[in-house]
């Protein structure tokens, strides 16, 4: 993907510059493949153990330098959500700038400040619970001081949301009303941190179609007819895997930027559109 890239940009110079800027970054995610396929041990999925035991008679594999996802899917998925809180967390200090940037300091406060609080506090008491525990595979214990700041922590974060959640109303009970709302984005929050395991599911969906098309392609055994038959299908089965996993990590990828971590500051700006049509005040009726 690299090098088709490489050379597409290299040989035409003097395409459109939207054309140019996405083959470029095709180009820069055929690096971060490459890297991440050696980090993971993925050679178009188990190519090699394959390819060494159909022909060769002895199966040989290139051992990852990371760990196999498809051996440990758990594990990935827990550095998916570190990555998702990462990103989340850089979205929400983005909001935090821009307060203090329009100079609203009770809103630096509100918007960032007591969301940081509630969810570290959350994250910190989710952390040594067996529901962690279930899904990274050991068990993590906290000193009782931590235990006791994540409990702080969160009910401070929590009463500040409270409090500030319904700032610009001037009766008291909507106020507090508008609080108990803005607390419950905290299930908006769980639910684009799951959306990170989007990524889990890209890098496992990529490794067993792989492995699924290497185990046809070598299903004509060690003859002539099994070596044509495993050039054929390897090259149009990783071909189409490619394809498809290209628009799959293009698409989720997207989502993830534009909706989860855009959400966390953007805020859209113009003018309401209003269409051309007759605005009269009075209207007169004539009897033909």
């Amino acid at each position: 993907m690299f090098l088709a890239t490489f050379i597409v940009l290299k040989k035409y110079p003097n395409m459109s510059e939207s054309m140019a800027k996405s083959l470029r970054m095709f180009m820069y995610c055929g690096i971060s493949t490459l890297i991440w396929g050696i980090l993971f041990g993925g050679y178009f999925g188990d190519a090699i153990p394959v390819i060494s035991n159909t022909f060769f008679g002895t199966k040989y594999n290139i051992q990852s330098l990371w760990f196999e996802p498809i051996g440990d899917p758990m594990k990935l998925l827990i550095y998916c959500m570190i990555i998702g809180i990462i990103h989340l967390f850089t979205g929400l200090g983005i909001k935090g700038y821009m307060n203090l940037k329009n100079k609203d300091v009770y809103g630096f406060f509100a918007d960032a400040v007591f969301w940081y609080l509630f969810l570290i506090g959350l994250i910190l008491m989710l952390i040594p619970t067996s529901i962690f525990g279930s899904l990274a595979g050991t068990t993590i214990q906290f000193p009782g001081w931590l235990n006791t700041t994540a409990i702080v922590l969160t009910i401070a974060g929590m009463l500040g949301i409270l409090v500030t959640g319904g700032r610009g109303r001037k009766n008291p009970f909507k106020r507090v009303l508008l609080g108990f709302y803005s607390l419950y984005d905290v299930t908006s929050w769980l639910s684009d941190l799951l959306s990170y395991s989007r990524l889990l599911a890209l890098g496992l969906a990529t490794g067993v179609i792989a492995s699924v098309i290497n185990t046809m392609a070598a299903m004509g055994g060690k003859s002539v007819f099994g070596v044509i038959l495993f050039v054929v299908v390897f090259i149009i089965g990783h071909t189409f895997n490619m394809a498809i996993n290209l628009l799959g990590a293009y698409v989720h990828t997207n989502r993830l930027q534009f909706v989860e971590f855009f959400g966390k500051f953007y805020e859209g700006g113009g003018r309401e559109f209003k269409p051309f049509k007759e605005d009269t005040k009075y209207v007169k009726v004539k009897k033909s």
